[in-house]
């Protein structure tokens, strides 16, 4: 059955104009709903995303602790936000290897992406823990030195 409806399809496009061009607009039609989709979900996630801006959370008592060859990041994230109920951020983090404790000669050897699942109502805080894997086999001599920032922050 399906075979005779793609066989009469493929006739119809090869002997009638009208239904080619009926089967071009139909075509047009769809790419038109769909790019409509795609610009819709674009813009949801922009707006989950821009709801509550890295300015409105604040990061507290962070701490990197090692765990043989990971590391556990604790600490509180505060939200505030008048309005938004936080679900999740994404954090940029980035670890350097110094010499000396006055932090010369350091030098970036790995830096990370990571989000963080977390729900924080508006005006309040909630700790967080997360481990974090350092994908890294050298061997570490000097003193490591943990910078992280808040990229993005998703709310519903």
């Amino acid at each position: 059955m399906k075979l005779f409806a793609i066989v009469s399809v493929l006739i119809l496009l090869i002997v009638s104009v009208r239904f080619r061009q009926f089967a071009l607009s139909v075509a047009m039609l769809l790419v038109f709903c769909g790019l409509m989709v795609w610009v819709y979900q674009e813009y949801e996630t922009h707006q989950i995303r821009n709801r509550i801006l890295p300015s409105e959370l604040r990061l507290e008592n962070v701490s990197f602790e090692s765990l043989n060859n990971d590391y556990e990041l604790t600490g509180r994230v505060i939200n505030d936000s008048e309005k938004y109920r936080l679900n999740g951020l994404q954090l940029k983090i980035s670890v350097q290897e110094c010499d000396d404790h006055e932090h010369r000669n350091c030098i970036i050897f790995y830096e990370t992406e990571e989000y963080i699942y977390i729900m924080v109502p508006p005006t309040q805080a909630r700790d967080f823990r997360k481990v974090i894997t350092l994908y890294s086999n050298q061997a570490l001599t000097g003193r490591l030195v943990w910078n992280y920032s808040i990229i993005y922050a998703d709310s519903h």
